[in-house]
């Protein structure tokens, strides 16, 4: 299969991931995104998994930040879907740095 057949085919689900830093030095950012697909941890055929989440915040004040972390692990919902929690700082930029905190969308797996 060329990579254009391959283009868009699942290997696993992903989260979107959204929301608004901390107002640090008087702003916050927005962080839209879409996490890795899962990590195994543990056993993975019990859904075990983590994922990798990463990218930039908007730009606001004339400056923005990166933000790379690891989920927790997978939080049942019911009904086959399931979130995770985050918790991260930001890059430290223009003197100061951002928390990013709360779940991603759900998703079901």
């Amino acid at each position: 299969m060329s990579s254009d057949q391959n283009r868009g085919k699942s290997y696993g689900h992903v989260h979107a991931h959204n929301g608004i830093t901390t107002c640090d030095k008087g702003h916050s950012h927005m962080y839209p995104g879409v996490s890795s697909p899962p990590i195994p941890s543990g056993i993975f055929e019990q859904g075990d998994h983590y994922h990798e989440i990463s990218g930039r915040t908007t730009f606001d004040h004339r400056h923005y930040h990166y933000y790379r972390g690891t989920t927790g692990p997978a939080i049942s919902l019911g009904g086959g879907y399931h979130t995770h929690y985050i918790r991260l700082r930001t890059s430290f930029d223009e003197g100061h740095d951002h928390e990013i905190e709360g779940f991603l969308q759900a998703t079901n797996s």
